[in-house]
């Protein structure tokens, strides 16, 4: 919250160390108690380091005391007191310019530029697993015994390939030296 005084708006920067994120609502409170006083805010969205309504963000102008009815509806619908701007996808991290006008009796006296950090919104924890990946009893440890594995898996099948042509050549020489019993013997003398 950016309270806004006679003098200025109080925090006057909005930093890092504040916990500012994307998706966060900045809300300005007109706290100037100067008689004919309002201010309005605008934050330079393109950042580009001009304020103007056709690319960047214009509050209305804020009086601190509004009129309202015994039923606490607002006398006067233009009446604002404080606002809030959100940061959102189309306006996300990074450091944005934002100026505090002030206007005395419809006659501008004093305005204040500062700026606002907003950061990141990462819900990431460094150390904790991710979406899907598998973690705790149950799951294999794929760290260092990976390596093992593949060298011991190696060495199984180099062995199984030496069986496989060992058993191959006995089943070559098998088939040569095999005769069909359905021969019939002849003999020289027949002929």
């Amino acid at each position: 919250m950016s309270i806004l005084k006679e003098e200025g708006p109080v925090p006057a920067d909005i930093v890092e160390a504040a916990g500012f994120v994307e998706g966060d609502g900045v809300k300005f409170k007109m706290s100037d108690t100067a008689n004919n006083s309002s201010m309005r805010v605008s934050i330079d969205l393109d950042r580009d380091g001009v304020f103007n309504e056709s690319s960047d963000y214009f509050s209305s102008w804020m009086v601190y005391d509004c009129q309202y009815d015994a039923n606490g509806t607002l006398l006067d619908p233009d009446c604002v007191e404080s606002v809030v701007f959100y940061f959102n996808g189309t306006n996300g991290s990074g450091t944005y310019n934002y100026q505090i006008e002030k206007m005395v009796n419809d006659s501008h006296t004093n305005f204040w530029i500062n700026t606002i950090f907003v950061g990141l919104d990462n819900h990431e924890e460094p150390g904790l697993p991710s979406v899907g990946e598998c973690f705790g009893a149950g799951c294999e440890d794929v760290g260092d015994s990976s390596v093992g594995e593949e060298n011991e898996n190696r060495k199984y099948i180099s062995i199984l390939m030496v069986i496989s042509a060992v058993g191959l050549i006995g089943v070559a020489i098998s088939l040569i030296l095999e005769k069909p019993e359905y021969e019939e013997k002849q003999y020289l003398e027949q002929e």
